[in-house]
């Protein structure tokens, strides 16, 4: 592996990671937009979808994997750490011990749908893009088509999870059923809206 390439898979390795933990914190905001109420994480978590599709194409599936298990990994540290931080006791003076904890101690659920969503769903991501490659099809000869074409059902997957193990029952189930159906639709929505960056993104990578 060049020196570029393996720098390149360093800064991929490090975003993926970044990009989960910084959806993580954001999904405790509910957003309201038209009525509907969403998780601040939809934001940006269409990146990590992007960022799988750009590493596996380009590293293998081997290596995307153990990256998927790394971004997982820092994500379960920072929890444990946020809860340890949070039980100690805060010096006399320091006021913000209960904002801190409930920003910092956000829903189990939350964190729990968001890493089981994250790590089913990318894993399915990976799998999907590799047979899609393999394939005889129109999805072997275009890299945005498998992409695409992969996180329309990895998306779905997590959607499903991360939904309804962080706010079924916490919403009313009409409110639910709504902020399921468009979460789906805005993170799938957001991919294709940056499908040309990324597709041009691969294009400058694809020989380093």
């Amino acid at each position: 592996m060049t020196q570029k390439r393996m720098k390149l898979l360093l800064y991929m390795t490090a975003l993926s990671a970044g990009t989960l933990l910084i959806s993580n914190l954001s999904a405790i905001k509910l957003w309201n937009l038209a009525g509907i109420a969403v998780d601040g994480g939809l934001v940006l978590f269409p990146l990590t979808y992007i960022l799988g599709d750009l590493i596996v194409e380009m590293f293998g599936k081997s290596t995307s994997k153990t990256i998927i298990y790394a971004s997982f990994l820092v994500n379960v540290i920072a929890v444990f750490v946020f809860y340890a931080v949070i039980a100690l006791p805060a010096y006399p003076g320091w006021d913000m011990q209960d904002a801190y904890a409930m920003v910092l101690g956000f829903s189990p659920r939350i964190i729990f749908g968001s890493l089981l969503g994250f790590l089913t769903s990318n894993l399915l991501n990976n799998y999907l893009f590799i047979k899609m490659k393999q394939s005889d099809s129109l999805f072997s000869k275009s890299f945005i088509a498998r992409a695409l074409g992969s996180s329309a059902f990895a998306h779905l997957i997590d959607s499903t999870i991360f939904e309804t193990v962080a706010f079924l029952g916490v919403l009313s189930f009409p409110e639910f059923v709504k902020q399921a159906i468009f979460a789906y639709i805005l993170g799938m929505g957001l991919e294709l809206i940056l499908s040309p960056l990324e597709a041009w993104i691969e294009r400058k990578i694809r020989n380093v």
